[in-house]
């Protein structure tokens, strides 16, 4: 198991950097609860949001990226894509599950 991360090119890296982003946006999210009624959570909340949409805009792109860059070995690289999905498959989920809750 000899792999590093240079023998990766950039649309698979930026598929870990793509979940770190989406990660780091839902954490800021939670820290900055505590400051309710200040600027830090006014500004914070929104850098969060930015943050995340971007992240999942970024994901849709380079998932698209991806699967055009590998078509014909796209067996091979179906972890890489599907890892680079995660964050729209996330949103996508959650937003099929609050649409059928409201339904009821």
């Amino acid at each position: 198991m000899n792999i590093t991360l240079r023998n990766i090119n950039w649309t698979k890296n930026s598929g870990i950097l793509i979940i770190g982003i989406c990660l780091s946006a839902m954490l800021l999210k939670y820290l900055v609860q505590p400051y309710r009624g200040t600027w830090i959570y006014q500004y914070g909340s929104m850098i969060s949001l930015l943050v995340f949409y971007g992240g999942i805009f970024w994901s849709l792109i380079n998932t698209i990226l991806l699967i055009k860059k590998h078509k014909s070995d796209f067996k091979n690289n179906l972890i890489w894509i599907f890892l680079s999905a995660i964050p729209f498959l996330y949103i996508g989920i959650m937003m099929t599950i609050a649409m059928t809750k409201t339904v009821e």
